[in-house]
């Protein structure tokens, strides 16, 4: 009895060393810790496909977001609760849902740099006309808006890479657009 509380203290301690060693810390995967050097998607306030009226307010943010139709058109509101301040963007484009057509891309996406203050941003994805996708970046720290206005004959793509936005599409060059810039 006694040699086998032996070897079971013993191995509850090499369980314990190894369980918190650098190295074991170190080939945990990430945990919902946001890398606080870029860009990262708020998923909890983004929404993607083919997105209903609602109201979103943003975590951790002075913002929120709308997207309200009447008569017909859609609009996305953008407001800042501390100062009342307010951007209205008219979609003029609609979102839509699945694989097919890269609906995939399709949504209110919103970008934010964690720990950073006035770094939120809005990515508007939708489809124009026929066959037309088209993305707008809405950056309210920034006055003019939107930032980036890009419109696809076909497609539109986004991706975060390295802490920034990177949209291509096959419309009119430039073809990608990197964003904030180096």
């Amino acid at each position: 009895m006694h040699s086998s509380q032996r070897v079971g203290r013993f191995c509850l301690l090499i369980c314990a060393v190894l369980a918190f060693s650098p190295a074991a810390l170190a080939q945990k995967p990430d945990q919902g810790h946001a890398d606080t050097d870029g860009l990262v998607l708020d998923g909890a306030s983004s929404r993607q496909g083919q997105v209903p009226d609602q109201t979103v307010t943003v975590a951790h943010t002075p913002y929120q977001w709308e997207l309200r139709t009447s008569q017909g058109t859609q609009t996305l509101f953008i407001r800042d609760r501390n100062t009342g301040d307010e951007i209205a963007e008219e979609l003029g484009c609609f979102m839509c849902e699945g694989d097919d057509d890269n609906c995939h891309q399709d949504g209110i996406f919103v970008l934010t740099e964690p720990g950073i203050k006035d770094t939120t941003a809005f990515l508007l994805v939708c489809h124009q006309g026929a066959h037309s996708q088209r993305a707008r970046l809405i950056y309210p720290a920034q006055q003019s808006t939107p930032v980036i206005d890009v419109t696809g004959a076909y497609f539109v793509d986004w991706e975060l890479i390295d802490g920034t936005l990177l949209i291509t599409h096959d419309g009119k060059a430039p073809n990608s657009i990197i964003w904030p810039q180096p």
